[in-house]
C-alpha cells in the first residue's frame, strides 16, 4: 500500500469534511432509497404484480445507476419480468446477504445483454440491492468512480478487474481502510455509508471558496481532472434542462461509442454507411414538394434499413428534445412514427420519454423548425466525422467539451443551429443553450470586459468566452441560475428587440434577369455584384462605399451610393434567421437565411446568402399594412422590417398541431394600428366630462390618428390631451406619451432631426445629425414588438409654430400614413409614420386664430373644439364643483361673465380651468386670479375696441357679481363681502369653506 497516495486522499478528505455536510449531501438520500427498497423487497417476495415498475421507481429516483444500464435492465422487467425475479431473489432471499453471490447474480443476468449490460454495471445494480439488509455494511457502488479511486490511492492491482464479488468486497476494504485512518485525521467516520460518501466527495465535488488556490490546484492534478484555464474543473455535470440533457446524452455518447441505439438494442445506427445513406436520400434526392416534412421524409426513407430508420428518429429526438415550444406529444409520437416505419418492434425509452415531456431550454423559433431536413443532413455529417475517429480519440471529446467543440466544427456544412443545440445536450454545462450566433455574439461582446476581453470570433472562441462569462456571473451572483434572455442582462446584449430578426425584399429580376427559378432550386438568395470586388461579409458601409467606388466607376456617383447601400444590407445588415421575401407574377415567395453572404462564379448572381424557401407562392393582391407601401419602395434589396409583424406568421411553425402544415399559404393579416380601448366611466368622472364625449374623441383617434383640441384658454386642452392619452396609453406605458411644445422660433430640425455641434473623436467640433422628439418616439414606437401597443405625441400651442416650416416634408405622411418619403438629412433612408402613433394638438384661438392655420394641416387632423359653452366642456365646472360638494357660485360667475363677453368674440370666452384651482375656493383667492389673470387677459382680447377703465367696468369681479346676483338671488351680505374682498384685497370672508381640492379635480 502506498502509504503517501493513501495520505494524500485522507488530507483532501479531512478538508472537505469542513465545507460539506455529509449526512445532507451523502447519506441521507441513500437512507431513503434503503426504506424504500425495503418496502419494494416485500412486493417482490410477496410477488406482487407490479413489484418491477415499484422497483424501477425506486432506483430511477437517484443517480446511483447508470442510465445505459438502466434502460436495458427495463426491456428485461418487461420483457421477461420472472427471469428477472429469479434472479434478483439470489441476493433478496436471504435476511444475511453474501457477497459471493454477485457472481453468479452476474453470470445470470449478463447473457440478457452482454454489451450493455456491463460486469460494473451489474455489480452497482447488486449493491443496491443489498443495501436493504444493511445500508451502513453494504453501500452502493459505482464503477467508474471506485476503479479511478483504486488507482489513486495504489490499490488497482488488488483486484479492481477480478470477479464481480471481489470487485465489490475490494471497494468494502477500501472504505475499512477509510475508517481505519480517520481518526488520524479527525474524521467523523462511523460506517462504510458514510466512507463512501466521504469517497464520493472526494472524487467529484468541486472544492468551494474556502480552499487555497495552490489546496484547490492540488487536489485537481491529483484527480487528473480536466480543468480550464482559470483552474476550474471541467466536470460533465446537468445544466437547466436535466432530463432533457439525460436524454440527448443517452443518444449522443452510445452512438459515438459505437454502442447500441437507446431505441434498438440489437445494433448501432451511427454508421458511416447510414450516415451515407441518409444523406443521399434527403439531400441528394431533395424533395421540395409542398407537403409536410413527415410525409416527405416517409417517402425518402421508404425501404430503408431498421438501422437507417432508427438513425432517423435519434436525429428527430436530437433536433426536438431542446424545444420549449413544441409539445410533449407531437415530440414522442414523431419519433414513434418514424420508428413503426421500420417494422421493427421498437420503443422509446422511459428516460427518453421523460426528456421529451419536460420542460425544454429554448425555443428554437421558426428557422430552427423549417431548417429540419437540414439538421438531418448536418447530423449525418457529424456522424461520419466520428467515424473517422477512434474509441480513444471518442473518449476524450466527450470528456472535454472544447474537444468536443473541434468535432462539430469538423463538420464540413455551414453551421446551423443544431450545431449549439447537439453542444449544450453534449456539454450542458459548458454550452449555453443559445442556437443564434448572432445572439451568442452579442452576450460575448456586451460581457466581454469580464473576462479580460474575448478571445476571438470562432464558434470554439465564442463558447470559451461565454462560459467564463457565465462563471463570473454565477459567482457574484452567489451561484443563482444566469438566464440571458431575462434581466438584468438582456438589457445589457440586445439591441433592437429580443429577437433581432429583419425581414428583405430581394427583387428577383435583376439586370433583366429572372432569377426565381435558380434561387428557389439552389435554395439562394443573390445579388449581381460583378464588379464589387470582394469585400468581407460585415463590412462597414465605408469599405462597400469604396469597393463600389474602385468597381463601378463607369456609373453615376448617385448610382454608386445606392448600390454601396444594397450590398452593405446584403453582406452586413441581413443575418442568418431573417426573412427573405421576393415578389414574381403576382406572387411572393417566403424565405430565411440560414448562412453567410459567399461570393459565386456566376456574373448573374455572385453575391449569395443561402436561403431556405418555401416552394409555395402567396398571392400579392390585399396585402395588410404596411407590405403595399413597402413593395414600392426603389431598389434591389429592401428593408421589410417594418412589416415583420405581418410577415413572421406566414412562418410560423404548425409542429405543436395534431396534424402539420408547414407550407400552407398564408393568409391576410389585420391592418397593423392598435385598437384604442374604450372610455370608462371612471375617465369620465375623473375628468368631469360626459363618457359620450370622451368616447367620440377616442373613435376619432382611432378612425383620423391625429386630432387637434382648438379652443378659447382656461378650457383644459393640453390637460385634457395628456390624460386621454395615457388613459388610452396604460398606465403602465407612461413613457409611450411625449410632450411637445411649438413656439415661433421652433422649426424642422427642432422638431424631426437636424444637425448639431458635437465633439468628435480627435476633440474638434463638427456635426452629428441628432433626432427631434418626433423621429424618437416614431423609432420607439417602431420598434416596438407589440404593435398593439399605442403611442402618443402631444404637441401643446400647436398655432404658434410655423407649421410648414416645422412639418416640410412630413406634411406628406401626416395624410399618407402607409407610405413612406425621402428624408430632408438624410437621403439614403425612407421614413414612415408607424401606425401605433397618435398625434394630439392643441391650439390656443386667443393666441392665434386657427383660421390663419392653412389648409393643409386642415386636411390632416380632425379638429374638436372645447368651448366653455358647448360640446364636452359646457358645464364642466357645475360637474366639478358638485363632485367635490362645493358651491356653484363660481360655475355662475363663469356662465356670467362669458355672457358678458360679446358673440363677436365668441373665441375670446373663458374656460373653467381658472375656477378649479385650489385657491379659487377663497375670496382673495377668486379676486386676485380676477385681477392677474382674467382682467389682463381681456384687456388685450378687447385692445382697440375697449379702454382698460371700460374693461373693468364691465369685466370686473363687482359687475359680475351683481349680475349672478340678480340671476341666482345670492344672499346680499356674501355678495357685499366679495365685492370687498375685490376692492380691498379683504381675504378673512370665505365664499365656500376652504377645503383641499379632491385629488382627481384638475388643478
Amino acid at each position: 500500500m502506498s502509504t503517501q497516495q493513501w495520505n494524500d486522499f485522507m488530507a483532501f478528505a479531512a478538508t472537505y469534511a469542513k465545507t460539506v455536510d455529509m449526512a445532507a449531501e451523502e447519506d441521507d438520500y441513500k437512507l431513503v432509497l434503503t426504506e424504500r427498497l425495503a418496502k419494494t423487497r416485500e412486493l417482490f417476495l410477496a410477488k406482487d404484480a407490479g413489484w418491477f415498475e415499484v422497483l424501477r421507481k425506486d432506483i430511477s429516483s437517484t443517480n446511483l445507476m447508470n442510465q445505459y444500464f438502466m434502460m436495458r435492465l427495463v426491456e428485461i422487467g418487461r420483457t421477461q419480468p420472472d427471469d428477472l425475479w429469479e434472479i434478483i431473489n439470489l441476493l433478496w432471499q436471504r435476511d444475511e446477504p453474501a457477497v459471493s453471490h454477485i457472481d453468479e447474480f452476474t453470470e445470470r443476468l449478463r447473457p440478457f445483454n452482454p454489451k450493455q449490460l456491463s460486469v460494473g454495471g451489474i455489480v452497482g445494480f447488486a449493491s443496491l440491492l443489498l443495501m436493504t439488509c444493511d445500508p451502513h455494511q453494504y453501500p452502493p457502488y459505482r464503477a467508474q468512480a471506485v476503479k479511478k479511486f483504486l488507482k489513486l490511492v495504489g490499490w488497482d492491482d488488488r483486484g479492481s478487474n477480478g470477479t464481480p464479488s471481489r470487485r465489490y468486497a475490494l471497494l468494502l476494504e477500501a472504505l475499512d481502510e477509510i475508517l481505519r485512518l480517520a481518526p488520524d485525521y479527525a474524521l467523523d467516520v462511523h460506517d462504510r455509508l458514510s466512507a463512501q460518501g466521504l469517497l464520493w466527495t472526494v472524487m467529484n465535488v468541486d472544492p468551494d471558496d474556502s480552499w487555497s488556490a495552490e489546496e484547490a490546484t492540488r487536489l485537481r492534478v491529483w484527480r487528473g481532472d480536466k480543468m480550464d484555464a482559470a483552474g476550474t474543473l471541467l466536470v460533465r455535470k446537468f445544466g437547466p434542462c436535466p432530463d432533457v440533457e439525460a436524454a440527448g446524452q443517452l443518444i449522443i455518447d452510445a452512438g459515438m461509442r459505437g454502442e447500441p441505439s437507446p431505441f434498438w438494442p440489437q445494433g448501432c445506427s451511427w454508421t458511416e454507411q447510414n450516415a451515407a445513406e441518409m444523406i443521399k436520400r434527403i439531400y441528394e434526392n431533395f424533395d421540395g414538394g409542398d407537403d409536410p416534412f413527415m410525409a416527405k421524409i416517409e417517402r425518402q426513407l421508404e425501404g430503408a434499413s431498421v438501422g437507417l430508420y432508427v438513425l432517423a428518429a435519434e436525429f428527430m429526438a436530437l433536433h426536438m428534445l431542446p424545444l420549449v415550444n413544441v409539445r410533449g406529444e407531437t415530440k414522442l409520437a414523431r419519433i414513434e412514427t418514424l420508428l413503426r416505419w421500420s417494422g421493427a418492434d421498437l420503443q422509446v425509452p422511459e428516460a427518453i420519454k421523460n426528456g421529451l415531456f419536460a420542460k425544454g431550454a429554448f425555443n428554437g423559433g421558426t428557422g430552427f423548425n423549417v431548417r429540419m431536413w437540414r439538421h438531418f443532413c448536418w447530423l449525418a455529417r457529424f456522424v461520419q466525422v466520428v467515424r473517422q475517429r477512434s474509441a480513444a480519440e471518442l473518449e476524450d471529446d466527450l470528456a472535454d467539451p472544447r474537444k468536443f467543440d473541434l468535432l462539430t466544427e469538423a463538420v464540413p456544412d455551414d453551421p446551423l443551429g443544431i450545431k449549439y443545440s447537439l453542444e449544450y445536450l453534449a456539454w450542458p454545462s459548458y454550452f449555453e443553450p443559445i442556437t443564434s450566433r448572432t445572439h451568442r455574439e452579442r452576450i460575448q461582446k456586451a460581457f466581454s470586459s469580464e473576462i479580460g476581453g474575448t478571445t476571438g470570433t470562432s464558434d470554439p472562441d465564442i463558447s470559451w468566452d461565454l462560459y467564463r462569462i457565465r462563471q463570473a456571473h454565477e459567482k457574484a451572483a452567489n451561484g443563482a441560475v444566469v438566464d440571458w434572455y431575462l434581466e438584468p442582462y438582456v438589457s445589457q446584449w440586445m439591441k433592437g428587440g429580443v429577437t433581432g430578426q429583419r425581414a428583405w425584399l430581394v427583387r428577383q429580376n435583376q439586370g433583366g434577369i429572372a432569377l426565381l427559378n435558380a434561387w428557389l432550386d439552389g435554395q439562394f438568395v443573390s445579388t449581381r455584384a460583378q464588379h464589387l470586388g470582394s469585400p468581407k461579409p460585415g463590412a462597414s458601409f465605408d469599405d462597400i462605399q469604396a469597393a463600389v467606388n474602385l468597381g463601378y466607376q463607369h456609373i453615376d456617383y448617385s448610382e454608386r451610393k445606392a448600390r454601396a447601400q444594397e450590398y452593405f444590407r446584403f453582406l452586413s445588415q441581413m443575418k442568418p434567421d431573417d426573412y427573405v421575401v421576393t415578389a414574381a407574377e403576382g406572387e411572393l415567395y417566403l424565405g430565411m437565411v440560414s448562412g453567410e453572404a459567399e461570393y459565386a462564379e456566376d456574373e448573374a448572381s455572385r453575391l449569395r446568402r443561402p436561403v431556405d424557401w418555401q416552394p409555395k407562392g402567396i398571392g400579392s393582391e390585399d396585402l395588410p399594412a404596411p407590405l403595399p407601401r413597402l413593395l414600392e419602395e426603389q431598389g434591389t434589396v429592401v428593408d421589410l422590417t417594418d412589416a415583420l409583424s405581418v410577415v413572421a406568421p406566414w412562418f410560423a411553425s404548425d409542429l405543436d398541431l395534431p396534424e402539420e402544415k408547414e407550407d400552407v399559404a398564408p393568409q391576410p393579416q389585420l391592418a397593423v394600428v392598435p385598437v384604442l380601448r374604450e372610455a370608462t366611466p371612471e375617465l369620465a368622472r375623473k375628468l368631469y366630462v360626459p363618457r359620450d364625449d370622451l368616447q367620440e374623441i377616442v373613435r376619432l383617434l382611432q378612425t383620423r390618428q391625429q386630432i387637434v383640441f382648438y379652443g378659447p384658454p382656461g378650457t383644459g386642452k393640453t390637460f385634457l390631451a395628456g390624460k386621454i392619452a395615457r388613459f388610452l396609453a396604460g398606465e403602465e406605458h407612461g413613457d409611450h406619451v411625449k410632450t411637445v411644445q411649438f413656439h415661433p422660433s421652433y422649426a424642422y430640425e427642432d422638431f424631426f432631426e437636424g444637425y448639431r455641434p458635437a465633439k468628435t473623436e480627435g476633440g474638434n467640433v463638427g456635426f452629428v445629425l441628432e433626432p427631434g422628439p418626433l423621429r424618437r418616439i416614431a423609432a420607439e414606437a417602431a420598434a416596438d414588438g407589440n404593435r398593439d401597443k399605442p403611442y402618443f405625441l402631444i404637441i401643446d400651442e400647436m398655432n404658434r409654430g410655423n407649421l410648414a416650416k416645422i412639418f416640410g416634408e412630413l406634411y406628406f405622411l401626416l395624410e399618407y400614413r402607409e407610405q413612406s418619403i425621402n428624408l430632408q438629412y438624410n437621403s439614403e433612408q425612407t421614413f414612415v409614420l408607424p401606425p401605433n402613433l397618435f398625434i394630439i394638438g392643441t391650439m390656443n384661438t386667443s393666441d392665434r386664430s386657427i383660421a390663419m392655420v392653412d389648409a393643409a394641416i386642415r386636411r390632416r387632423f380632425a379638429f374638436v373644439e372645447l368651448h366653455p359653452q358647448e360640446g364636452m366642456i359646457s358645464g364642466m365646472l357645475e360637474r366639478f364643483l358638485e363632485g367635490n360638494g362645493k358651491p356653484l357660485l363660481r360655475a355662475e360667475l363663469l356662465n356670467a361673465l362669458n355672457a358678458e363677453i360679446e358673440d363677436t368674440s365668441r373665441d375670446l370666452m373663458i374656460g373653467p380651468s381658472y375656477f378649479m384651482k385650489a385657491h379659487a375656493e377663497s375670496e382673495q383667492g377668486l379676486s386676485d386670479i380676477w385681477k392677474y389673470e382674467l382682467l389682463p387677459l381681456l384687456e388685450e382680447q378687447y385692445f382697440g375696441r375697449l379702454n382698460r377703465e371700460k374693461v373693468h367696468e364691465k369685466f370686473g369681479l363687482p359687475a359680475i357679481l351683481k349680475k349672478v346676483q340678480s340671476t341666482v338671488g345670492a344672499v346680499d351680505m356674501i355678495v357685499s363681502d366679495v365685492a370687498a374682498a375685490a376692492d380691498l384685497g379683504n381675504d378673512t370672508a370665505n365664499i365656500v369653506d376652504p377645503v383641499p381640492a379632491d385629488d382627481d379635480s384638475i388643478v
